[in-house]
């Protein structure tokens, strides 16, 4: 840039055998317009590659951070994804990448139950929640007909969770995954079964039969009993229809 100046103003004093102290300092400032331009464009081009690369100022503590990833699938895909408060995306799959620190995500849809989830976001790691599910928040119960369906949930459980890789066992008041703990309740479980993506656990408890994630989290109404009598439950291969018996009949609900 230096070099540049000064043949440029070699060049103009050369063609300007007689100058004058006006023309000297609008030579100067276009020059100094010049490289200030130039620097611009540098900082600019700097900052969209370190973008590119994933690093952010940190306003908190006014440091440029690596940042980490958070992403999204989820089932329906056509919905609101929010961090925090601020609507991020209208469908899944769904990456982003955000500063080091803890995080509330949400994802929505009319007609559905909420998933939210709390989560740390640490450098260069990925934070993935691949298997959401959205079950519908309204969900209506007919009697089940179809003698194909009912043999379902008459199979055996053992049967129906061959290829699962883990144990799924309760014991009154808690679920596990053979020995870690998933949740704890402070009313007792009656039964629980394995939903189709090995990622979800139905579970009866009194007159409810409800839906949680492996991992703990949202906890979902799917339908109410007539009586907390033990009902048996399963859904089918998509997972988007529940069978279950109350009160000695086959009942089937649409449960997204």
């Amino acid at each position: 840039m230096v070099i540049l100046v000064l043949f440029q103003y070699n060049v103009f004093m050369e063609s300007n055998m007689v100058t004058n102290d006006r023309r000297t300092r609008m030579f100067f400032k276009i020059l100094i317009n010049q490289c200030l331009v130039a620097l611009l464009m540098i900082l600019v081009a700097t900052s969209v590659l370190f973008y590119a690369r994933g690093y952010r100022f940190n306003y908190k503590n006014f440091k440029v951070v690596k940042t980490g990833i958070a992403y999204f699938s989820s089932l329906p895909k056509n919905v609101d994804v929010y961090i925090g408060s601020n609507k991020k995306s209208s469908k899944t799959p769904y990456t982003l990448n955000l500063t080091p620190g803890n995080y509330d995500a949400t994802i929505r849809k009319e007609g559905y139950q909420s998933w939210t989830a709390h989560f740390r976001v640490q450098s260069e790691f990925v934070s993935e929640f691949e298997n959401i599910v959205l079950f519908k928040d309204k969900i209506e119960s007919v009697e089940l007909t179809d003698q194909a369906k009912i043999d379902r949930l008459n199979s055996p459980t053992d049967i129906l969770a061959v290829s699962r890789a883990q144990n799924l066992l309760y014991n009154g008041y808690e679920i596990w995954l053979d020995d870690v703990l998933i949740t704890r309740f402070s009313e007792p479980i009656i039964k629980v079964a394995w939903y189709p993506d090995s990622k979800h656990i139905l579970y009866q408890q009194g007159d409810q039969i409800r839906i949680i994630e492996s991992a703990g989290r949202n906890d979902c109404l799917l339908v109410t009993l007539s009586a907390d009598e033990p009902s048996v439950f399963t859904t089918n291969a998509r997972g988007d229809e529940l069978y279950y018996t109350d009160d000695g009949n086959y009942m089937m609900a649409k449960i997204r």
